[in-house]
């Protein structure tokens, strides 16, 4: 019964690591990715914030959106610091990240704009909000890509791995043509009159 088991455990391994040498990046390694999400994390908030701002503008409602805008503005402060500290974990998209870096600060300085505070340079929140969205969207986007490495540490992940999982299954199937065998050789045969031989 164990070797049963051994067995369907060793085939179940060697095909998923097939399925996963080609077809690279699951989607569960996207999505516990920690880039991943703390670019989705970055582009709710930072749309949020934009909207919050922006009702902001009307003092009828403005105490009920500066909550939220306080709230929007540390997520995105948490998650920028949290991707700067991945992004030396992606060193195949440190383009993206880049852009990333400096569109959340165009977008900081948009958003304090917008809330009042006086700076050179006008930026428009709108602009800023766009040009941050679509580098949250192409780095997501590009973690998606066939050809990605693999963006977390997978167990199985490698040739020699696989090479050692076809080995063992071979060697449990000849163990168990083996028992089978050997149990076929041992057991008592039937002589032609019904009785047991010798």
């Amino acid at each position: 019964m164990l070797l049963f088991l051994a067995i369907a455990v060793t085939a179940w391994l060697l095909l998923h690591q097939a399925m996963h040498s080609v077809s690279g990046a699951s989607h569960q390694d996207v999505v516990f990715n920690p880039g991943y999400q703390h670019s989705q994390r970055l582009k709710v908030a930072a749309a949020r914030a934009a909207m919050d701002v922006l009702g902001m503008a009307s003092p009828d409602q403005a105490a009920g959106y500066q909550a939220d805008y306080r709230l929007q503005r540390m997520q995105i402060r948490a998650d920028a610091e949290g991707l700067e500290r991945w992004a030396p974990n992606d060193r195949r998209h440190q383009g993206l990240l880049k852009e990333i870096r400096a569109s959340v600060a165009e977008l900081n300085r948009a958003l304090d704009q917008a809330a009042g505070a006086t700076a050179q340079g006008q930026i428009p929140l709108l602009t800023a909000l766009n040009r941050a969205e679509s580098a949250f969207s192409n780095y997501a986007a590009s973690l998606t890509e066939p050809t990605n490495l693999q963006t977390t540490p997978y167990l199985f992940a490698s040739p020699v791995v696989l090479w050692w999982l076809l080995v063992l299954l071979l060697i449990e199937l000849a163990i168990l043509a083996w028992l089978v065998f050997s149990a076929r050789e041992t057991a008592p045969a039937l002589s032609s009159d019904g009785g047991l031989q010798p």
